[in-house]
């Protein structure tokens, strides 16, 4: 075949593709059975996309459950203002790197109600005039809560909660630990949960459907509540040992004689308890100085002997602060591992410094990108795992 023929060949072969592709049915007209097996395969947020193509990919996508989103994402609130107009919430999803993505319009009441916390894509809300509901950013569906005239919610800096809501049958509870009460799907009212004690710090596990709270007349017990029936249930308690807040671990503490340069620096430090994915105990502390800088330490207790221990690294797991429980991050796109995702939730600081990833390798605060806070006005933010 002289080289004429083989251009001839190719150019032939080039055009019969062409007539192939632009002979292609709409792609609309996919079958619905193929669309299904393709998103059940497809991210939150991919999913999400594809829903929006056409009115027929929409309508393929009713019932598919998206692959199990396993990276934490930053929820913006709007500003509580009366003169604020925006309605909506900013979501970050680390895996899309530059892109935050907005909430379509919730109201006026959701702009000014405060998140209590949160579980998979559902928000537990409180407004100003003290009524609670569960809310999905997503969807827009709400739940209204029994009335709260009942409940000691005063002072809205203490009030603390709990929430497990199931996806598909809507069915909730709701804990609301400051007035030791709580409700489930059909009740009209709250219901006294008399051996639930005040707390110092809490973890609810999503993953096993346990209540972690750590004792406030004894902060080195932990209570254990079963939520994963209708009703909550006590399930034993575990004792931490005795735990004293270190600053000789942290590096600007210098030394004894040079301690006053450390607490002329320091504006605050907690302690708060973590559970693992293997469901081990962590107590992390953490410090933030005037420079706007924060540094955190892990311990884990000591099997010989039961005292805490520094430990330097998660392993291949990364820490949700928010939340208290720890994730697997290995091999993950959009999660980094032995890192901790924090956005100074309890800590009183509206400001985009106390927002970060803090890389325990390197003991250093890793910033978000910029687009995440000038995107739109905030109040608030947290990290969840919309499911």
């Amino acid at each position: 075949m002289d080289q004429n023929q083989k251009k001839k060949k190719k150019k032939a072969n080039r055009r019969r593709q062409k007539e192939e592709v632009m002979g292609v049915s709409n792609w609309s007209e996919l079958c619905p059975d193929l669309l299904r097996c393709v998103f059940k395969r497809l991210s939150f947020t991919s999913l999400d996309r594809a829903k929006a193509v056409c009115s027929s990919w929409h309508s393929a996508s009713r019932g598919c459950v998206p692959k199990q989103n396993q990276i934490p994402w930053l929820i913006l609130f709007p500003p509580n203002e009366e003169a604020n107009s925006n309605s909506s919430c900013g979501f970050y999803v680390p895996e899309d790197e530059d892109k935050v993505y907005r909430s379509r319009d919730l109201g006026v009441d959701f702009a000014r109600s405060r998140c209590l916390t949160t579980c998979g894509s559902w928000l537990l809300l409180l407004n100003p005039l003290m009524d609670l509901y569960i809310l999905n950013p997503f969807s827009g569906e709400r739940i209204d809560l029994p009335d709260t005239q009942s409940l000691r919610l005063r002072y809205l800096k203490y009030v603390r909660a709990c929430l497990r809501i199931d996806n598909k049958t809507k069915c909730y509870l709701v804990v609301m630990l400051h007035s030791c009460v709580f409700a489930k799907k059909g009740d009209n009212k709250w219901h006294d949960l008399p051996l639930l004690t005040f707390n110092k710090d809490f973890v609810y596990n999503h993953k096993d459907q346990m209540l972690y709270l750590q004792d406030l007349s004894n902060p080195y017990l932990v209570n254990i509540w079963d939520l994963s029936g209708d009703h909550p249930r006590k399930d034993g308690a575990v004792s931490l040992g005795y735990f004293r807040f270190n600053h000789y671990d942290f590096p600007s503490f210098l030394s004894e004689e040079d301690h006053e340069l450390y607490w002329e620096k320091l504006r605050g430090s907690m302690n708060r308890i973590v559970i693992t994915v293997s469901g081990e105990f962590l107590m992390v502390s953490s410090i933030v100085q005037h420079c706007k800088s924060w540094y955190f330490r892990i311990y884990k207790t000591n099997h010989v002997g039961g005292k805490w221990v520094k430990i330097n690294s998660l392993g291949d797991e990364a820490l949700i602060y928010d939340m208290g429980i720890t994730v697997i991050a290995n091999d993950i796109p959009g999660i980094k591992r032995n890192s901790i995702y924090f956005s100074s939730l309890d800590h009183d600081k509206k400001d985009t410094h106390h927002i970060f990833v803090y890389d325990i390798t390197t003991q250093k605060m890793e910033p978000l990108p910029q687009c995440v806070f000038s995107f739109l006005p905030f109040s608030n933010a947290r990290w969840f795992f919309p499911c």
